[in-house]
């Protein structure tokens, strides 16, 4: 089952719908209050980021802004916020109530709530940039993301870029030398020397370039991936094989990575 499907989790959304409500006031079910308006809210669709390497989630957030003084009522349900989203040649990829790669029909019902003046309904949804019978993943290019409420005449596009992600490979010769990868860019650490045991390479900052240790098949071989903008340094030890008998050095390996934003 994926995560991205709208269809699977509309019987959960009755009892807990999964949105974020900002300040100054909650959400809550209403009958009186009246529709919002065009003059009274603003639309947004915002993806988390602008460029994504292949088989990263992507998350798009559309959001409902009540900016006048005086509260109104909306409808959300699994085809409110109505969405959809398109490759480069306009066929649709992803969309409401999606099922299994496709369109699928989904529970037919929607919740009216308030929108408080100041306040923000957030949804955030999670493509996992696969589509089609059989499910497969799409191609690299530019996709365009559009959103609307159901009744309201508000509509909000967005876009971004998949991109296959690159791989850097170093050496022991490398040490000491500079790196700039995109966010979802691999880096390889090729330690594999015969008169040196290596401890396992690290990074200083896991929240920039995470170590995949499922990526490293033999001793000395180490890998990482680029997680978000900054810097972090990769470093390892290599102990002679000889060691503690002979007086062989100890080697320090290190580069500096910069990861770029997106």
């Amino acid at each position: 089952m994926r995560p991205c499907s709208r269809l699977l989790v509309a019987t959960l959304l009755l009892v807990a719908p999964s949105v974020l409500i900002s300040a100054p006031s909650a959400v809550a079910a209403t009958a009186t209050r009246s529709a919002c308006s065009p003059t009274q809210v603003t639309l947004s669709t915002t993806p988390n980021h602008s460029l994504y390497t292949s088989g990263t989630l992507v998350h798009v957030t559309v959001a409902l802004h009540n900016h006048s003084a005086i509260a109104c009522s909306f409808a959300t349900g699994p085809f409110s916020p109505n969405f959809v989203l398109t490759n480069s040649a306009g066929v649709t990829v992803w969309g409401s109530c999606w099922f299994g790669g496709g369109p699928a029909p989904c529970a037919d019902y929607l919740l009216h709530r308030t929108l408080a003046p100041g306040a923000t309904f957030r949804d955030r949804l999670t493509w996992d940039q696969r589509t089609g019978h059989p499910d497969l993943a799409v191609l690299a290019g530019r996709y365009t993301f559009n959103a609307n409420f159901l009744g309201k005449a508000l509509h909000s596009t967005t876009s971004f870029v998949l991109t296959r992600p690159s791989s850097v490979t170093v050496t022991l010769a490398d040490s000491g030398r500079h790196y700039v990868l995109a966010v979802g860019d691999l880096l390889t650490v090729n330690l594999s020397a015969p008169s040196l045991i290596w401890t396992a390479a690290v990074s200083s900052d896991p929240r920039v370039l995470i170590s995949l240790p499922e990526m490293n098949p033999v001793a000395g071989l180490f890998a990482f991936r680029a997680l978000a903008p900054g810097t972090a340094r990769v470093s390892a030890v290599g102990n002679p094989v000889c060691y503690p008998e002979c007086l062989m050095p100890s080697r320090l390996f290190f580069v500096t990575v910069t990861v770029r934003a997106s």
